[in-house]
């Protein structure tokens, strides 16, 4: 320990010790009210007011322009359901980023702001009608568990555990792709697919369509 040090703790230790000698003497008398003291000169408190707490915006459901917002269901991602008209749904999630490509008629496609998923648009390409046949969501990001997501809170990153659990009617299904598998939630006119790769706990797509399995490389 240097000298200055000794010398701060021991300029310390006698400051308090002549701190705890003063207190001490404080507190042997009890100090002396006058009896002209009136309730008027005692000391007024300031009334204390509490500050209302903000309220925290809420994200608005299904925001076109904003694909994190948007909730998958068995009919639809965000405000794109399967049986929509493809060129009106365009117009209406421009905001998103989502658009046609020049290469590929018929598919409609964008990646999230921070490059952890895509979103892509299919028409019927098939029968010439401008109905859209499906809505994918998929991984390809570092993180898992990002993007749109059901009332359920599955999604990209969901077990197969968690579907099947969640939903009564959810089912595993084989794929056509290999080292592909599904669990597929039906409904009257369409299905929800959680599509899962060998190698990963949790659902790498997550689509909403009415054909029999999603599509694998729309554009090839």
């Amino acid at each position: 320990m240097t000298n200055v040090g000794a010398r701060r703790i021991a300029a310390a230790a006698v400051a308090l010790v002549l701190g705890i000698g003063a207190f001490s003497g404080c507190t042997r008398s009890a100090p002396t009210v006058s009896e002209q003291t009136s309730p008027s000169a005692s000391v007024r408190s300031t009334p204390y007011t509490t500050s209302p707490t903000p309220t925290p915006e809420e994200t608005e459901r299904d925001d076109p322009t904003d694909p994190d917002s948007w909730v998958v269901t068995e009919r639809g991602i965000g405000p794109i359901d399967v049986g929509d008209d493809f060129p009106t749904v365009l117009d209406e999630i421009r905001g998103s980023g989502i658009g046609t490509l020049d290469t590929c008629d018929g598919v409609a496609y964008g990646v999230a702001e921070d490059n952890a998923y895509d979103v892509i648009v299919i028409k019927d390409r098939y029968d010439g009608t401008d109905e859209v046949v499906e809505v994918s969501v998929g991984w390809i990001g570092d993180t898992m568990g990002v993007g749109p997501r059901t009332d359920e809170d599955l999604g990209l990153g969901s077990t197969k555990a968690q579907v099947l659990g969640a939903y009564e009617s959810a089912a595993e299904q084989p794929s056509d792709i290999a080292d592909n598998s599904y669990v597929v939630v039906a409904d009257e006119a369409s299905k929800l697919v959680f599509t899962y790769r060998d190698g990963y706990d949790g659902a790498v797509a997550v689509s909403t369509l009415t054909g029999k399995q999603p599509s694998y490389e729309p554009c090839a």
